[in-house]
């Protein structure tokens, strides 16, 4: 079965610029989500960031403000000297939860309106 069966949640391409908090580390370093849904995100770092480094996201999108959401690295793919990672969300709050999802299914419908511009 294919990964993105697996995948119940929406989906939608976008470019933003990201926090990332190494939890074990302490460390701060920035990203680009490039894509994002209320289970995780796909993002793209020049830092590497093993499997299972637990992680916190700080990002903006669409007015919202999302600080220090708690997800773990499940996906790493090195291309050239960038770091493409698979990020999943956990223990979100229903709260949380729910703005992103309200959040994810505006811009698609942008999207299939022609009026998304994938850098907001």
């Amino acid at each position: 079965m294919a990964m993105k069966d697996k995948r119940k949640q929406m989906r939608v391409k976008v470019n933003i610029p990201v926090q990332i908090y190494d939890v074990l580390n302490n460390k701060n370093f920035t990203g680009r989500i490039i894509d994002i849904s209320v289970g995780g995100v796909s993002m793209v770092t020049v830092e590497e960031l093993p499997v299972n480094t637990p992680v916190s996201l700080t990002f903006s999108i669409e007015e919202n403000v999302y600080k220090r959401l708690p997800a773990d690295v499940v996906r790493e793919e090195k291309k050239q000297n960038e770091q493409f990672l698979g990020i999943a969300f956990f223990d979100l709050d229903a709260q949380a939860q729910n703005k992103l999802d309200l959040t994810i299914r505006k811009i698609h419908s942008k999207i299939k309106r022609g009026l998304h511009n994938e850098n907001t």
